[in-house]
């Protein structure tokens, strides 16, 4: 009964150490031989091994071949087993070693071309590798390098940010699978950008998609979504999109400003670059409700807020009257100094 009871634990103990990957099961089997061969020899020659920590520490000095030479077995038979576990345990040593070597050259190879999955959570989901993407995890690393910024793109065949810290995931965005290694289910923020290379329509369906997907594993995410024809608005907020840039919108818009007061994009540009994140934003009315503009403005200017304007419903008065009233549903558009 004894015996039975041993093997069904031993089965046990394989079954669970046959669960984890091959480099792990050979360290484990180095660990054993290790302890099985200190133990043994403190069995044969206890006057030179006097404990089993003993044993241990020459069976690990032999098996990596460093060969201090400390203590060595003298009798006839733990020089034989000397001798076996000298040509067969650092042998299997030495194999271990190299196993290990190209396992970590293929772990990162796996990495570098997007086959790794990301297990972190609150991150951003950067969709689609261009110009603006490009520019936008720039900057997130230089002003937050502590977030954690996963890139998804199909085209690409190495991660061209690897030495910056982000983590590539190469998949159509449209498939569930890869926004599953992206860990969708734990980001905080999703963008999707969009290839200029093709057609408005073609691009503007490509992004619903992606955004139906997003949307479909983890509602509750935020998604930021590119969109070039204004006719897709509708259909981008129809999808779930919390916020959208009409990047065609924004371009006319400063060619304009450009035609009446030259040289205005390059001060915008340079405006929106000196602000570092979180600078330009939204804060509740909550405080302010009741009071005008004027009077808001000059409390918030005290505390290095700079009020630039109003936010009601979907209409942004810029610099209102100065006796406009502020409404508790209002969202104050500010500048932090």
């Amino acid at each position: 009964m004894r015996r039975e009871t041993f093997y069904l634990n031993f089965r046990d103990v394989i079954n669970y150490i046959s669960r984890y990957p091959l480099i792990l099961q050979l360290g484990f089997l180095i660990v054993f031989i290790l302890c099985f061969m200190g133990f043994i020899m403190h069995l044969i020659e206890p006057e030179i091994f006097p404990n089993i920590f003993e044993g241990i520490w020459w069976a690990i000095v032999t098996a990596s071949t460093i060969g201090y030479g400390d203590v060595s077995p003298e009798s006839r038979l733990g020089k034989v087993v000397a001798m076996f576990f000298i040509m067969f345990g650092a042998g299997f040593m030495t194999f271990y070693m190299a196993k290990l070597a190209s396992s970590f050259v293929l772990s990162q190879s796996a990495l570098s071309r997007g086959e790794r999955s990301y297990e972190k959570s609150n991150h951003l989901i950067v969709v689609g590798w261009n110009s603006r993407s490009n520019h936008t995890i720039n900057h997130m690393l230089k002003h937050q390098p502590e977030r954690s910024i996963v890139l998804i793109d199909f085209s690409l065949h190495e991660n061209p940010l690897q030495a910056e810290g982000v983590h590539f995931v190469r998949g159509h965005p449209g498939e569930d699978t890869t926004f599953k290694k992206a860990n969708l289910k734990d980001a905080k923020t999703v963008l999707i950008t969009a290839d200029q290379y093709k057609s408005e329509l073609e691009v503007d369906m490509q992004t619903m998609l992606t955004l139906l997907t997003v949307k479909g594993i983890n509602p509750d995410v935020y998604t930021i979504v590119e969109i070039l024809s204004p006719e897709q608005m509708a259909n981008a907020k129809r999808a779930g999109a919390d916020e959208i840039i009409e990047s065609a919108h924004l371009l006319s818009t400063v060619m304009i400003n450009s035609v009446y007061s030259h040289g205005i994009s390059t001060t915008l540009l340079e405006m929106l670059d000196h602000l570092k994140p979180n600078q330009l934003g939204f804060l509740n009315a909550e405080g302010y409700v009741g009071e005008s503009f004027c009077d808001a403005a000059q409390r918030m200017n005290e505390e290095d807020i700079l009020l630039i304007g109003v936010k009601r419903g979907s209409e942004l008065m810029m610099n209102p009257t100065p006796s406009t009233t502020i409404d508790k549903e209002d969202r104050l558009f500010v500048i932090h100094t």
